[in-house]
């Protein structure tokens, strides 16, 4: 019997292997993935907790990524059996956490777990670098964690430990991305101080907005995107324009509008791929009209045009409609929402309309924290 029960284990465990290599590597929100094999991971050991921990090199810190059934967990880089590990780089099997000097039963005080038995392991880098430490406490048919078991947690760590790498190196990559970005845009911004901070509202509006619609979380960064570069074409655009605070003549708001054929054209050459691809479809259309009509000329037009182009033309108003700019007066938070209402199936999509107005109190909050977190970094309309 325990023959069989063993090669159950083996079998399951090879094929949570198996899916995890597969997982890992076309995964970007790594904590949900880990989160769900970890789950997995507990069944499979037979275990009653497991945990994994990254190391915190700027505070000489453990917290927790997954802690199953607790919030976050933090502790110092020496302390306790994780912390050991992550020190040693070695792997530990501890039958009785109680008897072993190195364990730390604070944790077990905070959150009223009974630790009796520990398995363990480092998770190494590509350059043999301890990243962190995962772990399963105490099995569940009361015998001690065994060898075999080490070998299991130690390959899944080693999966995990390349996917988790992979996707530190996305993250960096990632905020690089926007701070070139956000210094870009804040750069084209102070052509036009009066604009200050316009991008960044439209960008946390139509995240909030794309959000209250139901769209996936994964769809939301395109969206934010596309909404923070909306905008970018107005580089092309001279500043006689750029900084005039009347409004246009005819023959400059022609000028102005073909900002959204130089948007559509930078964006073009960037290549936007992977979860940004199209980002270029949608940007340049935040001025077409949902009844038809508004600016660039030309496909795609009306309800053709892309809901998250909508969705960024309801968040550019409203951004437009409560900042003072060539000599209109800002209105109220309020105010500008009934103005978009009066355009609904006009200029703007109803859907997106409705779920500004649900937004309702919470639309001052977003503006009020672009500018609390000092992110005036966009552009202008």
């Amino acid at each position: 019997m325990e023959t069989t029960d063993r090669t159950e284990r083996r079998i399951r465990g090879l094929e949570l292997l198996l899916r995890l290599g597969m997982e890992l590597h076309s995964e970007r929100n790594l904590h949900h993935l880990l989160d769900r094999i970890w789950s997995d991971l507990t069944l499979v050991l037979d275990a009653e907790r497991s945990s994994l921990f990254l190391v915190n090199e700027e505070t000489k810190e453990l917290y927790s990524v997954i802690a199953q059934n607790e919030g976050e967990i933090r502790f110092p880089l020496d302390s306790g059996i994780a912390g050991h590990v992550a020190a040693t780089g070695k792997s530990l099997l501890i039958p009785d956490a109680y008897r072993d000097p190195r364990f730390n039963p604070q944790i077990d005080q905070k959150t009223g777990f009974r630790t009796r038995s520990i398995l363990s392991v480092p998770l190494r880098n590509q350059r043999n670098e301890v990243l962190g430490v995962a772990q399963v406490l105490n099995r569940s048919d009361g015998k001690d964690f065994d060898e075999e078991d080490q070998l299991l947690l130690e390959a899944l760590a080693s999966t995990a430990a390349v996917a988790i790498e992979t996707v530190q190196l996305y993250e960096e990559q990632k905020r690089a991305a926007e701070a070139v970005i956000s210094g870009f845009l804040m750069a084209l911004e102070m052509r036009a101080p009066q604009g200050s901070g316009h991008s960044q509202e439209v960008r946390a509006y139509s995240k909030a907005l794309a959000a209250e619609l139901g769209f996936p979380e994964d769809d939301l960064r395109r969206v934010e995107w596309a909404a923070a570069l909306h905008d970018i074409g107005k580089i092309a655009v001279s500043d006689r324009i750029m900084t005039k605070n009347v409004p246009l003549s005819r023959h400059e708001q022609v000028e102005y509008e073909s900002h959204t054929l130089w948007t559509r054209e930078f964006l073009e050459a960037m290549h936007f791929s992977g979860e940004l691809a199209g980002v270029e479809k949608i940007a340049p259309y935040h001025h077409k009209r949902f009844e038809g009509g508004g600016f660039p000329e030309g496909p795609p037009d009306g309800r053709g045009v892309p809901q998250e182009a909508r969705i960024i033309a309801v968040a550019d108003a409203l951004s437009v409609l409560t900042a003072p700019r060539w000599g209109r007066v800002a209105l109220s938070m309020e105010d500008a929402m009934t103005r978009i209402r009066q355009q609904s199936g006009k200029a703007f999509d109803p859907l997106v309309v409705e779920s500004l107005h649900r937004l309702g109190p919470r639309l001052e909050n977003i503006r009020m924290g672009v500018h609390y977190a000092g992110l005036d970094g966009a552009n202008h309309e």
